[in-house]
C-alpha cells in the first residue's frame, strides 16, 4: 500500500493529545449486512503520488456514501520513547477538532456505514512482545469507546509483519477485544489488508488468519505494488499482477485460488474475500485496473460458480478525490465505477429483527433514461411500537436519470428507541437500444446498380428516426460476381450502438445458390435456387418455397 512512502507528515503541534477531553461515543457498532466498498481515509494532508499527483485532506462527511466501510489510517507507534503499544492521534491539519471527528464517525454510523481504525501502514514501527496482549487490547477498547470505531483493520507491512511477537500478540489482543464487545451484544469487526504474496501457503500473513479463525470478518488483500508477483495457472501460464493485458484473468484466477485454497494459496472463504485495488495510477506503483469491465467480468465468473466475493477495497478515498500531476481532478472515478456495481449485486436484505423498523418497497429498480425517479415512491417503513415511520425515512445516494448506469441508494429508518434499519437498493438507469430495419441478405444480377442504403431505416424509442445516423462499412462491386458483407451500425443519444451484417450476392445467373429441397426448413435470409431463379426466405420457419413461373436468376 502506498501509505506514507512519499509523504511529508508533520504531526508536532498539529497532533491532538489523546488525553484531551471529548465526548465518548457509545453507540452500537455498525456492521455492513451486504457487500462492501472499503476505502482508506488519510489522517494527514497532501500525499504525493507515484505519478506526481496530490491526495488532499478531506473530512469524513465529504466521503461518497457508496463507501460503506471507511478505514482510518493509521493506528501506530508515533514515539518509541513513549512505549511500544500503538495508539491513534488525530492530525489537526485536516481541519477537524477531536469532537468533530467523533461526531462525523457517528454521522457515518447513522447512515449504516462502518468506520474502522487501521493498524500499521508502510512506515509503522510496531514490535509487540509476549505480555502485551492485554495492554494492547485495552488501548484498542479505549480508542473504540472514545471515537466510536466499529472495528480494526490489520495493515502491517514489511518488517512489522513478523517483528518480535506480532504474529501471536496482535491476534490474541484482538480476540480479547472481540470477546469484550460480544459480551455487550456488539460485533467488533476484524479485517486485514495483506499484500497478496504473503497469502501463499505458509506465508507471513497466514498466522494472523489462523489465530483469528472464527474472529475475523473479512480479508481485503492488496493486489497492487507487487509488480511481477502473480499466479501460475495450468494451461494459461504465469499471470503477473502488473500484466494489464491479462487483468481479468489475474483477478479471476487469484480469487479462485484463494477462495478454494489452490495453486499454492491459503484458503479464504469467498464471502470473506474483498478485492483490493488502487484508486488510480497515483495511488500505487502498479495494480490500477484500466478497464473496470475486466473486474466486472471476473466477478461475474466467480458469481456463476457460486463464489461471489464480498466486495472491493481501495487505497484510497483521498486519492479518489485527488488530482494528477497536471492538477486535473480524478473526479472520484473509482467509486463511480465500482460503488454501483458492488452494491447492485448485494445479497437480499437480512430478515427483519424484532423491535427494529421494517422496510417495504426497497427492491432493486430500473428506470428509463430521462424519466423522473422518485426515491420514495412505493417505499414505506413501520415499527411494531411506533407504527408508520415512512415520514422519517432518510435516503443517501443519488440517481442521475440523465446518465445510463447503476446507482446505489441507502435507506435508513430510526424508531423512538433509537433502533436503526438500513437497506441498500440499486437503481439502473437504462435506455432502449435503437433498431435497424431492412438489413436483409439479398442477391443482385451482375452489373445491376446497388444502393446499400435503399430501404434501410433506423429508429429509437427515445430519439425517434435515426435513419440519417446509420453508418455502413464494406462494399459491393456489382461488376464482379461474389458474396459481399456489409455492416450497418447506428448509435443513439445514450451512446448505445446496434450493428447488423448483411450478405449481398452478385450473381451471373448461372448458379445462384444451393438447389431447393422440399423437405428442408429454411430460416430468414437463407437462399436457394430453383429452375434458374434465386429465392430468399423472408421469415423464420419457412419449410418450402413455391416453384417460379419465369426463368432467369431473379430474387423472390
Amino acid at each position: 500500500m502506498f501509505k506514507q512512502k512519499f509523504l511529508q507528515i508533520a504531526f508536532s503541534a498539529a497532533i491532538i493529545a489523546i488525553g484531551a477531553t471529548a465526548q465518548v461515543n457509545s453507540a452500537a457498532m455498525v456492521n455492513p449486512a451486504s457487500r462492501v466498498v472499503v476505502g482508506y481515509w488519510h489522517n494527514w494532508c497532501d500525499g504525493g503520488g507515484y505519478q506526481g499527483g496530490n491526495a488532499p485532506c478531506v473530512t469524513l462527511d465529504e466521503i461518497d456514501p457508496m463507501y460503506n466501510v471507511v478505514n482510518v489510517a493509521f493506528m501506530k507507534v508515533f514515539n518509541t520513547s513513549a512505549g511500544r503499544i500503538p495508539t491513534f492521534q488525530l492530525d489537526l491539519s485536516i481541519g477537524l477538532s477531536e469532537q468533530q471527528f467523533i461526531d462525523q464517525i457517528s454521522k457515518l454510523n447513522g447512515e449504516g456505514r462502518s468506520v474502522l481504525i487501521a493498524l500499521g501502514g508502510a512506515d509503522a514501527h510496531i514490535e509487540l512482545r509476549a505480555g502485551d496482549e492485554q495492554p494492547f487490547a485495552d488501548e484498542i477498547i479505549r480508542l473504540t469507546d472514545r471515537y466510536g470505531f466499529d472495528g480494526l483493520d490489520i495493515d502491517l507491512e514489511q518488517a512489522a509483519i513478523t517483528a518480535a511477537d506480532n504474529q501471536t500478540v496482535i491476534p490474541a489482543a484482538l480476540r480479547i477485544v472481540k470477546d469484550h464487545y460480544r459480551a455487550q451484544g456488539k460485533n467488533f469487526l476484524i479485517t486485514m489488508a495483506p499484500e497478496f504474496p504473503y497469502l501463499t501457503t505458509g506465508g507471513r500473513y497466514v498466522p494472523y488468519i489462523e489465530h483469528l479463525e472464527g474472529y475475523y470478518d473479512w480479508i481485503n488483500p492488496q493486489f497492487y505494488n507487487q509488480g511481477g508477483d502473480g499466479i501460475w495457472v495450468e494451461g494459461v501460464g504465469w499471470i503477473a499482477q502488473n500484466n494489464d493485458a491479462l487483468k481479468e484473468e489475474f483477478i479471476y484466477y487469484i480469487s479462485d485460488a484463494l477462495v478454494n485454497g489452490t495453486r499454492g494459496f491459503h484458503k479464504i472463504p469467498h464471502d470473506k474475500l474483498v478485492f483490493g485495488i488502487p484508486s488510480n495510477n497515483d495511488a500505487a506503483a502498479t495494480g490500477f485496473v484500466q478497464d473496470p469491465q475486466k473486474l466486472y467480468n471476473a466477478f461475474g465468473r466467480l458469481n456463476s460458480q457460486g463464489q461471489g466475493l464480498r466486495g472491493v477495497m481501495t487505497w484510497s478515498i483521498n486519492w479518489d478525490m485527488g488530482t494528477d500531476a497536471s492538477g486535473n481532478l480524478y473526479n472520484e472515478q473509482f467509486i463511480k465505477d465500482y460503488g454501483p456495481f458492488i452494491h447492485s449485486h448485494s445479497p437480499a436484505p437480512p430478515p427483519p429483527v424484532e423491535g427494529k423498523p421494517i422496510f417495504k418497497g426497497v427492491q432493486n429498480a430500473r428506470t428509463l433514461q430521462g424519466r423522473l425517479f422518485d426515491t420514495l415512491a412505493g417505499v414505506s417503513a413501520r415499527d411494531s411500537e411506533d407504527g408508520d415511520l415512512t415520514g422519517t425515512i432518510r435516503v443517501d445516494g443519488y440517481v442521475d436519470t440523465h446518465t445510463i448506469g447503476t446507482y446505489a441508494l441507502t435507506y435508513h429508518a430510526t424508531d423512538s428507541d433509537n433502533n436503526t434499519t438500513s437497506v441498500v437498493r440499486s437503481v439502473e438507469v437504462y435506455s432502449l437500444k435503437p433498431e435497424l430495419f431492412g438489413v436483409a441478405s439479398t442477391i443482385i444480377l451482375l452489373n445491376t446498380p446497388f444502393d446499400a442504403m435503399s430501404d434501410i431505416t433506423a429508429s429509437d424509442a427515445e430519439d425517434g428516426d435515426l435513419t440519417a445516423a446509420v453508418q455502413v462499412s464494406g462494399f459491393v462491386n456489382s461488376a464482379i460476381a461474389g458474396v459481399y458483407t456489409l455492416t450497418y451500425s447506428v448509435t443513439d443519444s445514450a451512446g448505445q450502438t446496434v450493428t447488423a451484417e448483411r450478405k449481398v450476392t452478385v450473381s451471373d445467373g448461372s448458379s445462384c445458390a444451393s438447389p431447393w429441397k422440399s423437405n428442408v426448413t429454411y430460416v430468414q435470409g437463407d437462399a436457394v435456387s430453383h429452375s434458374g431463379i434465386q429465392w430468399v426466405a423472408g421469415g423464420p420457419g419457412v419449410r418450402s418455397l413455391e416453384p417460379p413461373e419465369n426463368g432467369g436468376c431473379g430474387v423472390r
